[in-house]
């Protein structure tokens, strides 16, 4: 991480500037306070500043105040540590009110600014990590009014047709039709936004018991059936008559969906699809086998990312808004197991999870 080094005092500088680097910090150094706020302006400026408070051409203080006054949500954040020999409450008050985050008496001790360092670099860290949350934040209102949409058009627009225009028995069904699959599909949006929202809150919680794994498959690939058959794709088993496990049905149920349902999405007509268990080294491991088109080496380690696709199409006009994988990755990671696929591109993809036996 850079440091800026705001000091006018040569000796200090050098001292300073060594102890940093010593402790593994891309120091930066600057004689006044212009060529500081020089650097602070600069592209790709230091996080972390050391700031002399009495400097030439421009002092610590109008320096902290032009720092804090040109930030704001799109520039990255500047920890601001004050140096100086005063050292009175209103000085204090002073060099805070300018914009400073932290003060610390000269002459400086390297322990104590090595921990002071250390402390804006962890809080360097949260701001970073709480802008990408916004990021994230961001991201997921404008995907659900992008997804929400299309099938609320459609909604309103067949709903209005049956209001306004009589119309047989026929139409009315095949509209009713079409109106309760995109409420479907806006209903597995909305679940989805949910699911990852509880997940990024850190309150995602199991509700594990001893249940049959091969019982929880077969269940889920005979719902599975249901769409499999309007592409005349073939689901097969290849599992053991029980399985027992500790885990969260509900929750893995979600997983054996998103994986089936995934392969069913992409793969073309009249093909198979292989569900698997078996027992591996001291955990079973579940794959999804299809013969779909197989997927880039290139994308395979960002799919389990939040709002991460193939670059394959669905077969059959199905919609995805990229989130059903990072939900799988950490239900199976809360189960302490693991997630992959393996693909190549013209044979079909396996995605599978394994989970421990004890």
């Amino acid at each position: 991480m850079k440091v800026l080094i705001a000091e006018d005092s040569a000796t200090s500088r050098v001292v300073v500037e060594e102890w940093v680097r010593t402790w593994g910090y891309q120091p930066i150094v600057a004689a006044d306070g212009m060529i500081a706020w020089n650097i602070i302006t600069h592209e790709d400026p230091p996080n972390l500043a050391l700031i002399d408070w009495m400097m030439p051409n421009m002092d610590g203080i109008e320096l902290c105040q032009r720092i804090k006054q040109s930030k704001n949500k799109n520039t990255p954040f500047t920890y601001i540590i004050l140096l100086t020999s005063k050292n009175s409450k209103e000085d204090i008050v002073t060099g805070l009110d300018a914009g400073a985050d932290d003060f610390l008496s000269k002459p400086v001790q390297p322990e104590e600014l090595r921990s002071r360092l250390d402390v804006g670099s962890r809080i360097i860290h949260y701001h970073q990590k709480l802008r990408e949350m916004d990021e994230q934040k961001n991201k997921f209102l404008g995907m659900a009014a992008h997804d929400l949409r299309s099938p609320l058009t459609s909604i309103m627009g067949f709903s209005q047709l049956m209001l306004e225009n009589p119309m047989d028995e026929k139409h009315q069904r095949e509209f009713l039709g079409i109106i309760h699959q995109v409420s479907q599909e806006m209903l597995n949006t909305v679940n989805d936004l949910l699911d990852i929202s509880v997940i990024e809150s850190g309150k995602f919680d199991l509700n594990p018991k001893q249940d049959d794994l091969v019982k929880l498959i077969h269940y889920r690939v005979r719902l599975a059936n249901m769409n499999a058959k309007h592409k005349n794709i073939e689901i097969n088993t290849c599992i053991p008559n029980s399985q027992m496990l500790f885990f969260d049905a509900d929750r893995l149920g979600q997983v054996l969906d998103n994986f089936i349902t995934n392969a069913v999405k992409y793969s073309p007509e009249g093909t198979h699809i292989l569900v698997m268990l078996q027992q591996k080294d001291r955990c079973v491991e579940v794959s999804v086998i299809d013969e779909g088109p197989g997927i880039a080496k290139a994308q395979q380690q960002a799919l389990f990312g939040a709002f991460q696709k193939a670059g394959v199409r669905p077969t059959g006009g199905e919609k995805s808004i990229g989130l059903g994988l990072a939900i799988v990755k950490k239900i199976v990671e809360s189960h302490q197991g693991t997630v992959g696929v393996s693909s190549e591109e013209g044979k079909g993809s396996r995605f599978y999870f394994t989970l421990p036996l004890t």
